[in-house]
Formats: C-alpha cells, structure tokens, sequence
C-alpha cells in the first residue's frame, strides 16, 4: 500500500528570526548578536555556546543559540536550544512556539513529498521518514505527523515501527479512521503468519489486537463497508459470531434502507454459508442502489457458492447411489439443480466484472462457471483474460 499523499498543510506560521537589539550583556552575548547581523552563524553559534557554558542560566542566550541554529538548519539542535530558554524563563515562549510550528509544517510538507517520490524510488522513503521525524520533534502532539510517518515505515515494510507510530497517532486521535485501519491489518496479517507458523498463542494475540483496532475504526466510521466487513472477519475468525451477528443485523433493523449495512449483514450471512438470508440482503443493497458492484459481485458469489454446495451434495448422492447400484442395469440420474444457481450467478458476475476488469480472481470464477454451464467459448475467454492478467506474477 504505497498511497499517494497530498500536501495538506499550509505553512502557518512564518519564521521569526531576530538579533535583539544591543543590550548590556556579556562579550559573548555581544559578539554573537553582531555575527547574526553579519550572518557568520557558525560565529554566532560558536560565542553562544562559550556564553551557556559559562552561564547555562542565560534564557536569552539560549534563545539566540535556537535563532542561529533555525538559520543553520540544524534543527535538532535548534529545538534543545529552545527547549532550555524555555526552562529558564518564557518571554521568548510566541517566537519560540511559532518557529516551531513553521519548522514542523516546512518538515511535514518536504516529507510528503519526499514519499510521493518513493512510490517510483524507493530509497527517497528514508529521507521523508528523518523529515517526518524532525517533525514531530517540532510538534509531538500532531497525531496527523505520527500517522503520515507509520505510511513511511509500512512502505519500507517495518512492521513494528508503522505499528508503533499508528497506535500513538490512536493515542492522540482516538477517531483516526485509517490509522485504525491500517493498524487492524497489519495486526491481522501477523495473525495469519504466526498461524501459519504453527505458533497459535501469537496468532490469538495478534488478531486480538486486530479486533481491538478494528473496533476502533468501526466506531469511527460506523457507516464505512469496509470497517464492518474487517470487524466480521476477526470475530469469525476469534469465534465472536455473535457479536458478528449483533453487529449486522442491529445495523440493518435500524436502518433497513442503507445499502452498506444491508451488504455487511449480507457478507456475514454468506461466511455462515445462509445462502438464501445472504443473497435476500444483498438483492436489497442492489435494489437501493443497482450500481453498488460490491453488492452485485457478492450476490452473484452467493448463488454461485450456494451451486457450488448443492452440486458437491448432488455427486455425493450420485456417488452413493451408483455403488448401491452397482452391477445392476438400472441407471441413476443426476440432480443437475444446482445449474441453476450457476444461471443465476453469471448475469451479477458478468456485471462486476464491468468495472473490475483487472480483478483476475474474478475472471477465474466467470471462467469455471462457464464451463459448468457448458459456455465454452466464453470460458475460454475468461481463461485467457485471468492467463494474461497474472502472467509473470
């Protein structure tokens, strides 16, 4: 997930940089105010730090020490400069805060643009990630900057830090929609890698967390597709359906005529394999809106895994009645019912396929029904469509 961002902070505040007028002070002091006129920062910074070690209580020279340092770009240092005039006395306090939020905004925009560029060269990820860093010592309480460095270290594919900054984005933003997202995912992907490592109490413990993030996202967003169907899937997979079925069907009793809460009580219903309650409530998201291809795509997957089903049902008895039969002229036929429920399915698959032409899952599945229903031209269509769009994956 290598998402595009857009600069969406405007430079708030301007940079203050002043020398202060000449004022009895020490030769240090002195010397530095005229290096800043002069613009010999290295100078500057130099007399400074020979007047803070002598006289560390010197709010003022520390204040000039974070001014020289602002115009040197050194910004780390800028800031414990700051941070130590602050500690003295705050009359610098508005200049201070205000060159701090022109750094952080300067730091945040130059680190968008630094990641927009990774998504063609990858290696421009870590200068985006220092700028983002440099920006939240400016502000550490913008969860807007904690989130857009976790999109930093998700595209590096570190794990553990993009977890981190999206659980402190949380902390300061509880309503942050997509950090929670984010978070539930990669929760969720540990999950199924723990599991598949045959490590099951990590794989618990993870989708735990997945579920807890999940959560958070839902009550975010409660009208979001994509924030129900996640949440159904972890209590599936943490044996919550209850709380699955709690969540659907209140949603739908208390709107009837929203489409998404219609689609996830249809999703959830088609996970319990209720084929005819899934597709009752799909028909209805189509109905409220005939363009909504999620729905569509879903209702013809229903008919389709509801075919499915009954034809493997249909050979088991075929299986049995022929070995019942067996040796004996009597013929047994076979329950083609199923066909109909593959009919049913290709008009909403065809549909969906409409506008997820690059969705090769999709074309793999039109081409098996195809064939089923003995369309052999078109499945090999199908074929050639799912063949060219995974070649060389």
């Amino acid at each position: 997930m290598n998402r595009y961002l857009s600069f969406v902070v405007a430079v708030l505040a301007m940079l203050y940089v002043s020398t202060t007028a000449f004022q009895c002070g020490s030769a240090e002091t002195t010397s530095a105010k005229l290096y800043m006129q002069q613009k010999q920062y290295d100078k500057a910074e130099a007399s400074l730090i020979k007047e803070v070690t002598k006289n560390e209580r010197n709010a003022e020279a520390w204040f000039l020490l974070g001014q020289v340092r602002l115009e040197m770009k050194k910004y780390h240092e800028m800031n414990e400069a700051y941070t130590r005039a602050l500690a003295i006395d705050t009359v610098h306090k508005a200049d201070i805060s205000r060159n701090r939020l022109a750094v952080w905004a300067m730091m945040y925009n130059d680190g968008v643009n630094l990641y927009n560029k990774g998504r063609d060269t990858a290696a421009y990820y870590d200068q985006a990630l220092q700028k983002f860093s440099t920006a939240i010592e400016m502000q550490p309480d913008s969860s807007s900057t904690y989130y857009v460095r976790a999109l930093g270290y998700y595209a590096k594919q570190d794990m553990n830090a993009a977890a981190a900054d999206l659980a402190m984005t949380l902390k300061l933003n509880p309503a942050s929609e997509d950090a929670a997202r984010l978070l539930g995912q990669i929760h969720y992907n540990r999950s199924i890698e723990r599991l598949q490592a045959k490590d099951e109490a990590a794989a618990n413990a993870e989708m735990a967390k997945a579920v807890q993030a999940f959560e958070a996202a839902y009550a975010a967003n409660p009208g979001s597709a994509d924030n129900i169907t996640n949440l159904i899937d972890v209590y599936e997979r943490t044996k919550a359906s209850d709380k699955a079925m709690k969540l659907t069907r209140t949603a739908v009793e208390q709107d009837p005529k929203n489409k998404v809460f219609r689609y996830a009580y249809g999703v959830f219903l088609l996970k319990q394999e209720k084929y005819a309650e899934a597709i009752a409530q799909f028909e209805k998201a189509v109905e409220l809106d005939p363009n909504y291809i999620d729905a569509v795509y879903n209702l013809g997957v229903s008919h389709l895994n509801w075919g499915v089903s009954m034809k493997a049902e249909a050979d088991k008895k075929l299986d049995e009645e022929r070995a019942k039969n067996k040796g004996k002229s009597k013929e047994v036929k076979e329950d083609l019912s199923y066909r109909e429920q593959f009919r049913l399915a290709l008009p909403y698959l065809e549909k969906a396929a409409m506008t997820r032409d690059d969705d090769a899952a999709l074309w793999q599945q039109l081409g098996k029904l195809y064939l089923n229903l003995n369309m052999k031209d078109k499945a090999q269509d199908a074929f050639a469509k799912f063949d060219k769009l995974t070649k060389g994956k």
